[in-house]
Parts: C-alpha cells; sequence; structure tokens
C-alpha cells in the first residue's frame, strides 16, 4: 500500500510541531552537526529592539548557522509584519522546511511565541512573509529557529538567527 502525499505532509507536520517542544539549541550543545556558531562575543550589532540582545539570553540558545545555509537573515531584521525571511538552503533535496519563533524578554527568558513552514523552495531557496499578530513580542529581540523535516520524518535543526519581531496591523 502507498501513502498519499497528503497523509505524508501531515506526518511531517506534526513531526516539526513535536520536535518544536523542545529547545532546539542549547548551551550544552556542541554543535557536532557541524554547524557553525554565527553568535559574536557579547551583544550582537547595534539594534533598535527591546528586551535582551538574543547572544544574552538567560535560557541558554546559541545563534548558530549550518554549513549547508547560503542565504540567511542578517541579525536584527525584522520579521512578522509580512517583510520576508529567506533561507538558502543548498543541502535541500526533498523535505520540508520550518520554522520556530521565539523572544527574548527584559530579563533574557527566551519565549516561545509560533511556528510555521516555509512554502515550496524556488530551487533551494525559502521565503516566508507570515504575520505575527497578537503578541506581546512586538518589537523585541526574536530568535529564529530554522529545522528541515526529511520524508522519513527525521527532524533536524539548520540554524537559529537573531531578528527583531513586528507585529502586523
Amino acid at each position: 500500500m502507498t501513502a498519499k502525499p497528503s497523509l505524508l505532509l501531515l506526518l511531517a507536520a506534526t513531526a516539526v510541531l513535536l520536535a518544536g517542544c523542545t529547545s532546539p539549541a542549547t548551551s550544552d550543545s556542541s554543535n557536532s552537526d557541524g554547524g557553525t556558531d554565527s553568535s559574536e562575543e557579547g551583544s550582537g550589532p547595534s539594534v533598535d529592539a527591546k528586551g535582551t540582545p538574543c547572544e544574552e539570553n538567560s535560557s541558554g540558545v546559541e545563534l548558530f548557522s549550518d554549513p549547508s545555509i547560503s542565504q540567511s537573515p542578517e541579525y536584527g531584521q525584522v520579521w512578522g509584519d509580512g517583510s520576508p525571511l529567506v533561507i538558502g538552503y543548498d543541502d535541500y533535496t526533498s523535505g520540508t522546511l520550518g520554522y520556530e519563533i521565539s523572544y527574548v524578554q527584559d530579563d533574557g527568558a527566551v519565549i516561545p511565541v509560533t511556528g510555521g513552514f516555509f512554502p515550496d523552495p524556488e530551487g533551494t531557496t525559502f521565503t516566508s512573509t507570515d504575520l505575527l499578530f497578537n503578541s506581546a513580542s512586538d518589537g523585541y529581540y526574536g530568535i529564529v529557529d530554522v529545522s528541515i523535516t526529511t520524508d522519513d520524518l527525521a527532524t533536524e535543526y539548520i540554524g537559529a538567527y537573531c531578528m527583531v519581531l513586528a507585529i502586523s496591523e
């Protein structure tokens, strides 16, 4: 019996959502997956945002980017108001790219906000212009965790990026 594509998509979506129940990158991780650490010592570039800068969070979340990422958001880029979030993933052949959004409070705590999936890519480039609504995260530093769920439902985190969250009006 062959599984229908819609069933496979539903299973992949469920796997990504369940994977979001845990913190993907913490200070205990050694980036043994070959990822590179994209954080700087101390504060990142000067950004007009509320809360604690991403790399100074008290939850142990570390910023990183897998070597196969050829395009990623700039530190402090605004997202959530329809501005594009673009990820170039050179190792993409199939599967579903997803994201999880958290914001960094004044006390450094990382608070989950939402998550979603990127639409089908153009080649190996994924773009999302999703909107954020009804959230206390407006104007705060946000951490965007990007993951790939393969057709066999294995999920791997391929990046964690610092952005500034903006609520759509």
